[in-house]
């Protein structure tokens, strides 16, 4: 479909897949342009040439990074569930990727504390609001006929998933989705 990737892509693609590994392993501030060079094989004026600055490379790995939230949440057979349904399997799709990526969602997090400027928080913050965003219907229509409103459902669902996001980094040992899925059962109106 796309075709073969163009090799400057390649070369972006193994820049930001260098930065990703050195980010993991060591933290942000371990993400220079020398060591994601040498790490990706390439001399450091091709990663200016390519992100022009450690912020914009910086940059570039956080929109890879929230690029990924969203893939779940818009799933086509998704449709042809139930809402209740619908909305348990987005929930239960996102607490395993919990667990699957969480090292990707640390790094988020680390993103979001690690400057006081809007650098980072901004994108962040319009990725969350995409993210609830992508909850409110399914939760509008779970809860219509109910005392609940969707909109507030919707902002509760994601404030447990983010709150279990920081439990699966903090205690992964303990880290129970089927505990969570049958609270929420539990909690929400049948």
């Amino acid at each position: 479909m796309g075709g073969p990737k163009k090799p400057e892509q390649e070369r972006c693609d193994a820049i930001l897949a260098a930065a990703y590994e050195i980010a993991l392993a060591e933290g942000l501030d371990a993400v220079t342009a020398r060591r994601v060079a040498t790490a990706a094989g390439i001399s450091t004026g091709l990663v200016f040439f390519h992100f022009q600055s450690k912020d914009g490379l910086l940059e570039a790995l956080l929109g890879v990074l929230l690029d990924g939230t969203l893939d779940a949440l818009s799933d086509s057979d998704l449709a042809r569930l139930e809402p209740w349904d619908r909305l348990e399997r987005m929930i239960r799709v996102e607490l395993e990727r919990l667990v699957e990526y969480r090292a990707a969602v640390e790094l988020i997090f680390a993103f979001y504390f690690s400057r006081r400027d809007d650098l980072f928080r901004a994108r962040i913050e319009a990725s969350f609001g995409r993210y609830l965003a992508a909850f409110s219907p399914v939760c509008r229509e779970v809860a219509a006929g109910t005392r609940v409103q969707g909109d507030e459902l919707a902002a509760t669902v994601v404030a447990l998933v983010q709150g279990a996001s920081i439990q699966a980094i903090r205690s992964p040992e303990s880290f129970n989705r089927e505990a969570i899925l049958a609270t929420l059962r539990a909690v929400l109106p049948a």
